[in-house]
């Protein structure tokens, strides 16, 4: 199954089924206690740090990309891409791509058919697409596979990125000097983890069904909509118990927020 001709099912990401991206690519999902192994081994912050390869875009590395000279508003994410794939180990990335070492992979420029030519042209001129090779075991990253990867694990753990452009010289740099103050602030800050708050949150509320110990087996898809869920049900309820104490006016209110079994919307989703 190609990468073109498949879709993400969130039914089978919620059982934790593998995602074949192309014939020789697949993406495993975690689960929370495959995270915390990982967080024994190499710490909660290199994970996300490996995560932010996949997920990340050209505005969430627009200071490191202009520190290199290159603007963030002129890349795409593949090439951005193309740019971070060196940095993954194999040892980092098998929580989500088993033995495929990623860092194995180099850029080139391939010939493709041009199929926008007009049916009258009986002959039109190949054009030239980069991919990611690795021609010891013949495994390619096209763009369309990148981003099929990139939109499965930004499903997987919901975080889609936002897209920020910008125009003019002088509002680029005012925003780059504020990314770096931000980035020194949050250097000062003491390391916190990002699992812990929603794993206590969870555990601690009475509608949560694991038990801390049963969330090991939790894949992280699951987790994530389990805290979404549950935000969802307290805010029905408490919606439901001011309409009937007469405190709330519900006319401006969509009736869909009364359904705590609606769908699950990505909030940061851009």
């Amino acid at each position: 199954m190609t990468a073109s001709n498949s879709k993400i099912s969130l039914l089978q990401l919620y059982f934790g089924d593998p995602y074949q991206v192309s014939d020789k690519i697949t993406i495993f999902q975690p689960t929370i206690g495959g995270i915390l192994e990982y967080d024994k081994q190499f710490g909660e912050s290199e994970f996300w740090s490996m995560l932010n390869v996949f997920i990340g875009n050209t505005t969430s590395y627009r200071l490191l990309l202009w520190d290199m000279g290159i603007d963030w508003n002129e890349i795409s994410d593949f090439q951005l891409f193309s740019l971070l794939i060196k940095t993954l180990k194999v040892e980092n990335t098998e929580i989500l791509f088993g033995d495929l070492d990623l860092s194995s992979f180099d850029a080139y420029i391939k010939q493709v058919p041009n199929e926008e030519g007009t049916n009258d042209e009986k002959e039109s001129e190949p054009k030239q697409e980069m991919i990611l090779w690795n021609p010891e075991l013949d495994i390619e990253i096209t763009e369309e596979i990148y981003n099929n990867i990139a939109l499965y694990i930004r499903t997987m753990f919901n975080i889609f990125p936002k897209i920020e452009k910008a125009k003019g010289k002088t509002t680029k740099k005012w925003i780059i000097e504020e990314d770096r103050m931000n980035l020194a602030n949050a250097k000062k800050e003491d390391t916190t983890s990002t699992f812990l708050p929603l794993i206590e949150s969870c555990c601690c509320h009475a509608g949560f069904k694991y038990k801390k110990n049963e969330l090991r087996e939790v894949g992280i898809y699951e987790f994530m909509r389990s805290v979404q869920r549950l935000q969802i049900y307290e805010s029905t309820t408490a919606l439901l118990k001011g309409m009937y104490s007469g405190f709330i006016d519900t006319k401006g209110i969509d009736k869909e927020e009364f359904d705590f079994m609606r769908d699950i919307k990505p909030a940061n989703k851009k």
